[in-house]
């Protein structure tokens, strides 16, 4: 009896340390997984004119090694993506950064002070230094493969911002829409003074062509969904095109 209420003990003990590490790391930062291998994690700020937003990445897990999918919000979150990855014996390998955003390529020189390579298309990289900010190591202008048969990064042309990207995990049939996709449960288009709603619909139409069996998209903003959450966006790119 003795030994099975120590089991029980210590099992309850490393339920209760499992359930926090999915969601109590931090006040402002969350990790979920999506699947065995990929995670979500979520920060938010606050932003003018916005409110509170909540904005989402990835964390995609390959052996003993992890890519970071957009960077959080704020700078102290970062340590505490390395707390998690830490607590399960993972290195960080890579951070993708899916446009200069706050929210998806900030504070990149944090990573590069640690040996950690970055990507970002050759426009992010140049409208960072533009800032004062730390370009990616690694740029491109059409695609690139981060990881084989794991890890694609596309751009498939102006949107939300002129030099956003979507990320293909090919093993999930997963698609990271970052910021130029948009939820399905907004119907705003949201802050796209740094971008091109004209063509927006346009690049939408190039991702559906080049992955043709998405069988999940996650955006910047929003919960996970499916691929109706790509049509809904080059819907709402369009109509909006068509009353500027």
């Amino acid at each position: 009896m003795k030994a099975m209420r120590k089991h029980g003990l210590a099992g309850l003990v490393c339920f209760i340390l499992s359930t926090c590490a999915w969601s109590g790391l931090a006040e402002n930062l969350t990790i979920q997984p999506l699947s065995d291998t990929v995670f979500m994690h979520q920060s938010s700020r606050e932003v003018e004119g916005f409110g509170d937003v909540s904005g989402n990445g990835l964390i995609v897990v390959d052996g003993a090694k992890a890519y970071l999918i957009d960077t959080p919000w704020d700078r102290a979150d970062i340590q505490v993506i390395h707390n998690w990855l830490d607590a399960r014996a993972l290195s960080l390998s890579g951070v993708v950064a899916t446009h200069s955003h706050d929210d998806a390529g900030g504070n990149l020189d944090v990573f590069h002070q640690q040996q950690i390579p970055t990507w970002a298309h050759a426009l992010t990289s140049q409208l960072l230094e533009e800032k004062g900010e730390a370009p990616a190591t690694h740029a491109f202008t059409e695609s690139v493969t981060v990881l084989p048969e794991t890890v694609e990064l596309f751009y498939p042309g102006p949107g939300h911002t002129f030099d956003n990207i979507v990320v293909w995990l090919p093993k999930q049939k997963l698609l990271f829409g970052g910021c130029f996709v948009r939820a399905l449960e907004t119907d705003s288009m949201g802050y796209t003074a740094e971008g091109d709603v004209q063509q927006w619909g346009e690049s939408v139409q190039r991702v559906l062509a080049r992955y043709p069996n998405i069988q999940g998209v996650v955006p910047g903003h929003g919960k996970a969904g499916k691929v109706d959450m790509l049509i809904k966006t080059q819907r709402m790119a369009r109509q909006a095109a068509a009353e500027q």
